[in-house]
């Protein structure tokens, strides 16, 4: 049986990406922001993290029409 080594694991690393980052990562991708998204992320950036989650889940809701 093979050993296990805890040196060898390591743990996952988070990121957390700025505007500028997630722009550019979503050119590459072929992906544009809407006139309404870029509004809604210009707001988002004086909102609180609950009030953030709250306005993409409701972005989220009414673009599938829910």
């Amino acid at each position: 049986m093979a050993k296990s080594s805890k040196s060898a694991r390591k743990t996952a690393v988070r990121y957390v990406l700025g505007d500028e980052n997630f722009a550019a990562i979503t050119a590459v991708e072929g992906l544009k922001l809407s006139a309404e998204g870029e509004k809604r992320l210009k707001r988002a950036r004086s909102m609180s993290p609950a009030k953030r989650r709250a306005a993409t889940i409701a972005a989220y809701k009414s673009a599938r029409g829910r």
